[in-house]
């Protein structure tokens, strides 16, 4: 399960919202597409196999392309705003965030919850922006609903001339975002990228700014510089929080003059240049700390755009894993997953992001590849740290304010005193068990994890 959204993140949250449920993955196939679908107004749904979709009298049929579901599989309900799910007695079962329901018993659906009928793996948010998805015959770019409006600005924000500082954690996909800025800025020079904190400082001077002949012992032919060499495109400044203090002052006359003097040079030379950087650190923190020039920071922060680490934005963990074992020599249709695996895979939080997700996926595609090119993915494909998370429950939800924590340790007192008993709970605080269950939901409290409640298994119904 997925942390709780940070609205601060994403942005002031305008639009209407209702639930939401996103089609990840197949295990058996993955040529089928993922996709997203509002609930509302419906307050049951059937998820089954057959039948096309449909909708009558408050319910939602929604028919999976996937044969060991059953046809009536499992069931959602909106019990005045707590959607809970239940098994209608399917032989493979109904699986919730990687733990199998027992048959009629409903379980409450958390933010991020992971469901699971037969080898198809859907993802269930209660409150989601409404937005209409991208119409195409290709994947979309995002099935999650504040990543999709974010990227809504991304062509105004290419075509302008500013600066654009990318932040997010390591991974996460910073250079596909400068990627995207400058193909969508119509501007005919080239990307060109430079790592400031893969060279020292002497060397990272010479890259950017060039020199002359002469300049140095050594210098016996001038260069350019990636400055310049970015003249009429984009120069993406990737690590730019490691940039020296020194060069930081030479930057800032940059993108102030729009010109460049070469080491060994007294001449400036005129320059057409977009600055796009790129940061896993907090920049104004760098500034409090003296590290990092405020006067810099303010002109490269003028638009800055955050990427969404992985965990983020689950919604796209099955666009992904088409994405990336789609090419050739993989192919979708030549690979397919132990479902204990898929699961595992889903279930994990991806702390390194998009590029931790690229090398597990394809290390076990190699792996587990026949002689025939066909790849059948199991547990002992994926990396240990991936395995070894799956073991282990899922930690209760992030970014609780005091109060809601405080509350939240209540309600688990309460669950493990009364075993479990959600009505015995609701009693103890003179509350209806329905605003009881919204609060486990909300707070991220699960009745049916005796890990978290320290309770026993056994949980009384």
């Amino acid at each position: 399960m997925g942390p709780p959204r940070d609205a601060g993140a994403w942005g002031d949250g305008a639009e209407p919202s209702c639930a939401l449920l996103v089609q990840l993955v197949c295990a058996d196939d993955l040529t089928v597409r993922p996709w997203r679908r509002y609930l509302a107004p419906a307050q049951r749904v059937v998820l089954g196999r057959g039948a096309a979709p449909d909708e009558l009298d408050g319910e939602l049929r929604i028919a999976l392309v996937d044969p060991q579901v059953a046809v009536h599989h499992a069931r959602l309900d909106d019990r005045s705003g707590a959607w809970m799910i239940s098994d209608e007695g399917s032989a493979g079962g109904t699986w919730l965030d990687g733990r199998r329901l027992r048959v009629g018993e409903p379980a409450v659906l958390r933010d991020g919850a992971l469901i699971e009928v037969g080898h198809t793996f859907l993802l269930f948010r209660p409150a989601a922006p409404c937005v209409e998805p991208a119409i195409g015959g290709e994947d979309p770019a995002t099935l999650c609903p504040e990543w999709q409006l974010r990227l809504r600005s991304i062509d105004r924000l290419a075509r302008s001339r500013h600066p654009v500082l990318i932040e997010g954690e390591s991974g996460a996909g910073k250079e596909l975002m400068a990627r995207m800025l400058h193909e969508r800025s119509g501007r005919r020079g080239a990307l060109i990228s430079l790592n400031c904190a893969a060279l020292p400082d002497n060397l990272l001077e010479d890259e950017l700014f060039g020199h002359v002949r002469g300049a140095f012992s050594g210098a016996q032919t001038s260069r350019d510089g990636l400055i310049r060499a970015a003249d009429g495109g984009t120069l993406l400044l990737d690590e730019v929080g490691d940039m020296p203090p020194g060069l930081q002052v030479r930057l800032l006359r940059v993108l102030e003059d729009h010109k460049v003097r070469p080491l060994g040079s007294e001449i400036e030379i005129g320059v057409d240049v977009r600055i796009v950087a790129a940061t896993h650190r907090d920049l104004a923190a760098l500034v409090v700390s003296g590290t990092f020039r405020h006067d810099l920071l303010a002109r490269l922060g003028l638009l800055p755009v955050r990427v969404p680490a992985l965990r983020e934005r689950r919604e796209d963990l099955g666009l992904l894993i088409r994405a990336l074992l789609a090419p050739p020599p993989n192919g979708l249709a030549q690979v397919r997953f132990e479902v204990e695996a898929l699961r595992a895979l889903l279930l994990y939080r991806w702390p390194l992001n998009v590029r931790e997700l690229r090398s597990a996926l394809l290390a076990a595609a190699d792996l587990s590849r026949d002689e025939d090119g066909h790849a059948l993915i199991d547990r002992c494909h994926l990396p240990v740290t991936l395995r070894s998370a799956a073991s282990r429950p899922a930690r209760a939800p992030r970014r609780l304010t005091a109060a809601d924590q405080a509350l939240r340790e209540q309600l688990v007192q309460l669950l493990v005193v009364n075993r479990g008993n959600v009505a015995a709970v609701a009693r103890a605080l003179g509350n209806k068990r329905t605003n009881v269950q919204r609060l486990m939901a909300r707070l991220g409290v699960d009745r049916s994890s005796p890990v978290e409640l320290g309770a026993d298994p056994r949980l009384d119904g």
